[in-house]
């Protein structure tokens, strides 16, 4: 099975349930840890998750610690990855990992690390750049607009799904609506904070976290004026469907249906 765990950034650390769900995911006190704090232009970001994750229980939690192409190349760097069994991507800027790892040993490490099992999370940019197609940039609000997002390649954990990230907190609905205007056969996934989006086998989506996980699914969009409009204007789009599901709730990619479980069910 292939888990990725995207979150949406600004997880709880003092009442750590997500992040403890990707610990115990990544084997609990069997598990093995490797931060890429890359996106993070804080120096203590990684050491800091480290120790974090070894308070909830894993057996090594390591930073690797690199700042450039020739840097990341080290073969101490993908043999990391290959006795791994969790994957963690901090946030920051999406844009910083791809650049310094984009064709290299080690993503392809990455990728063949996620194929064989290693459950793979990332918090806000961590999130985004998980995907072939990332949302690099962009800005807020509700109506999608010609630009309102600029487009880069991801890391290419999957080829079905685009997260965004800091969702409701930061209003970014318009940006992943223009995206998924743009290109109908991808699943939006905007995740709110301290939320994460568990995906598996690209076939399922399961929330847990305290907020929401709003999906956008543009596979029955009839027309959109989205290739036409220019300078910024707001786009035109009909039949986008739209689910909000919070924790307990899940998606299935395949059959593009929403399970909402009754309340009294998941606290039972």
């Amino acid at each position: 099975m292939t888990i990725l765990m995207p979150i949406g950034g600004n997880e709880n650390h003092k009442k750590p349930l997500v992040l403890q769900e990707f610990v115990n995911r990544a084997g609990g006190d069997h598990a093995d840890i490797v931060i890429f704090p890359q996106p993070s232009i804080l120096v203590d970001t990684g050491n800091e998750y480290a120790a974090l994750f070894l308070k909830l229980g894993a057996r090594s939690a390591r930073s690797l610690e690199f700042r450039t192409r020739a840097e990341s190349r080290a073969d101490d760097f993908s043999a990391a990855v290959q006795s791994a069994s969790g994957i963690f991507i901090s946030g920051g800027t999406q844009m910083r990992l791809p650049v310094f790892i984009g064709g290299t040993p080690l993503e392809a490490a990455i990728l063949d690390a996620y194929r064989r099992g290693v459950v793979i999370a990332g918090t806000s940019a961590g999130a985004a750049v998980m995907p072939k197609v990332m949302i690099a940039y962009g800005k807020g609000g509700p109506t999608p607009r010609e630009r309102v997002a600029q487009f880069a390649p991801g890391l290419g954990l999957t080829d079905k799904i685009v997260f965004d990230q800091h969702f409701r907190q930061r209003d970014r609905l318009g940006r992943l609506l223009y995206l998924i205007s743009s290109h109908p056969g991808l699943l939006g996934v905007g995740i709110d904070e301290n939320t994460a989006a568990i995906v598996e086998d690209e076939s399922s989506v399961t929330v847990t976290g305290s907020g929401a996980v709003t999906i956008v699914d543009g596979s029955e969009i009839e027309s959109t004026n989205v290739a036409e409009v220019e300078n910024g204007g707001a786009v035109a789009v009909s039949n986008v469907r739209i689910h909000v599901l919070t924790e307990g709730c899940s998606f299935d990619v395949n059959t593009r249906k929403a399970n909402i479980p009754s309340l009294q069910l998941l606290h039972e």
